[in-house]
């Protein structure tokens, strides 16, 4: 009798199976009856029972079979609401990270599909919505609702590298777990494309990395440092190498070391200087970008400039006062003039030459 059922049962799924242009989803027959002998009641019931219009179905239907989706008493009603989603052209492969077993039991599970269906395009949202960092995260709703309400506001017209920072911070444990996070996500928006660079991109230089840095996010100037370096961006890799580096952080001169940055940006070799006068030799190195060959053309006469750069620091950095936690930088003391400092300057610039 038991046999009988099953094999009833067999053909039904099969059918089921053969309509939704499941077969090839195993590699025979065996393989397939199988599968099915090793089905739950709430997994056949599910298959048995599914009625969705096949042509609607835009993403891998394999995904019908996944075993956690299967597994749910709404089953149907979760299948509708995948195939709702329009916004997906091209992203549809991605449709995998809403079939996770964190997000399917995730109380925002619809919230969170109607959310993404609003986007421009579902691509960024498909990327985080089922990572557990960003489901848990008690920023959830409003960097998702960020997400996908935000444009790029510079005259580059790049959304993409927007949503890119939004969806990276809002999943990354150590900005949610910070005091920056939100202010972050701000800065963010408020700089927009002009002052960011695509996942995956060297050398990192821009406030989107700056705003994930576990060494930044633990300096007190770090919100100071993702201003700088959103106005700062020709020398952006230069300034976050120093920024994200504990020993500069730690340095008595690292705020003089980044003004000296800024205000001789133009110079591009000097600043290269100061970088390696903070960081080191190979972190500065890897901090150069493909069309800056200033390491080749100086090495010969680094330890020289390395003194000077040295000097001229600390005669600018002779006096530093702690004061409600800022570090201000005190005019030089009347033994080194301004005109000294210069002289020091002019030195390392003959040498260091724009």
């Amino acid at each position: 009798m038991k046999e009988d059922i099953l094999i009833s049962r067999i053909k039904v799924i099969k059918k089921q199976l053969e309509k939704y242009e499941l077969l090839n989803s195993f590699s025979s027959t065996e393989e397939m009856e199988e599968w099915i002998r090793e089905l739950n009641d709430i997994e056949i019931n599910n298959i048995i029972n599914l009625e969705i219009d096949q042509e609607e179905i835009k993403f891998d239907k394999k995904l019908l079979l996944n075993k956690d989706l299967l597994n749910t008493k709404d089953y149907n009603k979760r299948v509708q609401a995948l195939i709702s989603i329009k916004n997906a052209e091209g992203w549809y492969h991605l449709f995998d990270k809403m079939l996770n077993s964190e997000f399917l039991h995730s109380p925002k599970f619809y919230q969170d599909i109607e959310t993404l269906k609003r986007a421009k395009s579902a691509q960024m949202p498909l990327w985080i919505i089922g990572e557990p960092e960003f489901i848990n995260s008690p920023y959830h709703d409003e960097d998702f609702e960020l997400l996908v309400t935000s444009k790029d506001t510079s005259n580059r017209d790049c959304d993409f590298l927007v949503w890119d920072a939004i969806a990276t911070i809002s999943k990354n444990v150590d900005s949610i777990k910070s005091e920056y996070h939100r202010k972050d996500l701000q800065t963010i928006i408020k700089y927009s494309s002009e002052a960011l660079q695509s996942s995956y991109s060297y050398p990192e230089g821009s406030i989107n990395y700056l705003a994930v840095n576990p060494v930044s996010l633990n300096d007190h100037y770090h919100l100071e440092n993702m201003e700088i370096l959103a106005k700062n961006r020709e020398i952006g890799n230069f300034l976050y190498a120093v920024m994200t580096n504990q020993e500069a952080i730690n340095r008595r001169d690292y705020r003089t070391i980044i003004r000296e940055m800024i205000e001789y940006k133009d110079y591009k070799k000097y600043v290269f200087l100061l970088c390696v006068y903070a960081v080191g030799e190979e972190d500065a190195k890897n901090a150069l970008r493909l069309n800056e060959f200033y390491y080749n053309e100086i090495k010969k006469q680094l330890p020289e400039l390395l003194e000077k750069v040295n000097e001229k620091i600390n005669i600018v950095d002779s006096t530093i006062v702690k004061e409600e936690q800022i570090y201000q930088i005190e005019s030089c003391e009347i033994e080194y003039s301004q005109k000294k400092v210069k002289k020091y300057l002019r030195k390392i610039l003959k040498k260091v030459s724009k």
